[in-house]
């Protein structure tokens, strides 16, 4: 049974299942989709096109499907996509995407959203992820799974971060960063392999033996990039993160951290 708490004020047309928890004096707009097992807190507001997937859990006053921070784009028809098991806490705020930028803003599933994060218009966010209080995103940023944030993180528009990246507390990302690496500082710099979230996630001895080495050769070697890169291909190409670092690598488009 849905429970909706008196003071809180829900649109007649949003789509609720049937065991949705919403708390006192929340708002819930006329679009808004919410799946089984979604928790919302007190003060929380969502508004917009925005659907929210199952076990999903939203903390007081978090602001989720505002209009995009865009001159002249309303939002109306754009759309925010929320998967499922997230948990997403107080004062954060997430908008839907915008009309120029492809539309929609896009979370996976199990990902931690700690107090006060922005997660501007048009970004894309994988599984797994955790972004930590006062953190950042400008729009169309991507975030491949696993990716970890410290504190008060900021990234620059259309910037990518690879797969079990790290970023140190207070870092200021103006580049793509690339998958399993540490970076820190502002402008961030490359700080090494994240060997510890590697751990963490279980890789091998062997595919972080090999990751070492091609960071080596990419981030040490003094090679220019194109002769590194063709180096770490020949040499390991055939481990499958590395693979899909040398992939990253190729198709960036703004730089990368180096």
């Amino acid at each position: 049974m849905t429970l909706v708490h008196p003071t809180a004020i829900v649109d007649p047309r949003a789509k609720l299942a049937s065991d949705v928890e919403i708390g006192p004096y929340s708002v819930i707009g006329e679009h808004v989709e919410l799946a089984s097992g979604v928790v919302v807190g007190s003060h929380v507001t969502l508004m917009g096109r925005t659907s929210i997937g199952s076990r999903t859990r939203i903390s007081p006053f978090a602001v989720i499907g505002g209009e995009p921070q865009v001159l002249g784009a309303s939002g109306e028809n754009t759309v925010l996509v929320i998967g499922e098991d997230n948990v997403i806490r107080e004062f954060a705020s997430i908008h839907v995407g915008s009309p120029n930028g492809g539309g929609c803003t896009r979370i996976g599933n199990r990902n931690f959203i700690l107090n006060n994060v922005h997660i501007a218009h048009d970004c894309r966010i994988g599984n797994h992820c955790m972004l930590a209080s006062f953190s950042a995103l400008a729009g169309h940023v991507l975030l491949e799974d696993h990716v970890v944030f410290g504190a008060m993180t900021a990234v620059h528009q259309f910037v990518r971060i690879g797969e079990s990246a790290f970023t140190a507390a207070n870092s200021m990302v103006s580049k793509d960063t690339v998958p399993y690496s540490k970076v820190a500082g502002d402008r961030a710099r490359f700080a090494g392999l994240n060997t510890l979230g590697l751990r963490r996630r279980g890789f091998s001895d062997q595919a972080i033996g090999r990751l070492k080495h091609a960071f080596h050769i990419l981030f040490h070697s003094k090679l220019r990039l194109e002769p590194a890169a063709d180096l770490v291909k020949r040499e390991c190409g055939d481990v499958p993160e590395v693979a899909h670092l040398l992939r990253f690598i190729e198709e960036s488009e703004r730089g990368f951290i180096r």
